[in-house]
């Protein structure tokens, strides 16, 4: 009888070896599989890559021709600004002062969008500062984190901000300016965060469709005409 369950214990011991060998076995194919995965992801990520900058030499001429236009229209980048919901609110009297300066709005890719962007303000001679271009640059980096690095304000006597230090930042989020939106300009943050609002709101919300914005203050516009349409007691025609 004992010598029946030590023939057992023997038995099933060998089955779990087995058991633990396949697993193993299956475990070391499933690492071979996904490294074989993530070469295929670095490659579409090089073929996207290179579409992406196949497709940023096309819109070019495109936003060359945009730009034209945009330069046509009076205070178009303030009207813009103004009507973003985030941006808007950042501006304040005397930044929308300096806007109607702005002659036009710049944002290129770096050839390996990956990288990073540059953000450019170019304003027409001002009696604000001396700069005639505000650049912002915002520089990726592998761990997930980027730096942004922008232009020191040359501000004339008596302008700009009163305090025009760094508000620093909230946890590794740069958070929005809360009275200046110039005081989002700074020669270059000391440490590598992992979002800059501003910049993305620029670059995602702004930049590819400032028209949308436009669009939104007509249609405010629109609805205050309703608005007071219906104050003043009359019936609206049907």
């Amino acid at each position: 009888m004992v010598a029946k369950k030590a023939r057992t214990s023997a038995a099933d011991d060998e089955v779990d070896q087995f058991e633990l060998d396949d697993k193993l076995l299956a475990i070391e194919k499933l690492h071979e599989l996904q490294e074989e995965l993530e070469l295929v992801n670095e490659e579409a990520s090089e073929k996207v890559l290179e579409i992406e900058q196949q497709y940023n030499e096309k819109r070019k001429p495109v936003y060359a021709k945009r730009k034209e236009i945009i330069n046509s229209i009076p205070n178009f980048w303030l009207t813009a600004f103004l009507s973003h919901p985030t941006l808007g609110r950042m501006l304040s009297e005397e930044d929308r002062e300096i806007f109607t300066y702005l002659e036009s709005l710049d944002l290129e890719d770096f050839n390996d969008v990956r990288k990073g962007y540059c953000i450019t303000f170019n304003f027409k001679p001002n009696p604000f500062f001396e700069n005639t271009k505000l650049t912002k640059t915002i520089k990726y980096f592998d761990e997930g984190t980027l730096r942004p690095t922008g232009s020191t304000i040359i501000w004339k006597e008596g302008k700009g901000p009163a305090d025009d230090s760094d508000h620093g930042q909230i946890g590794n989020k740069r958070p929005l300016p809360d009275d200046s939106f110039f005081k989002w300009f700074r020669a270059e943050d000391p440490v590598e965060v992992e979002q800059d609002e501003v910049a993305e709101l620029i670059k995602e919300e702004l930049w590819p469709n400032p028209i949308e914005y436009l669009n939104n203050e007509d249609d405010e516009d629109d609805e205050d005409e309703e608005d007071n349409d219906g104050e003043d007691g009359s019936e609206p025609d049907v």
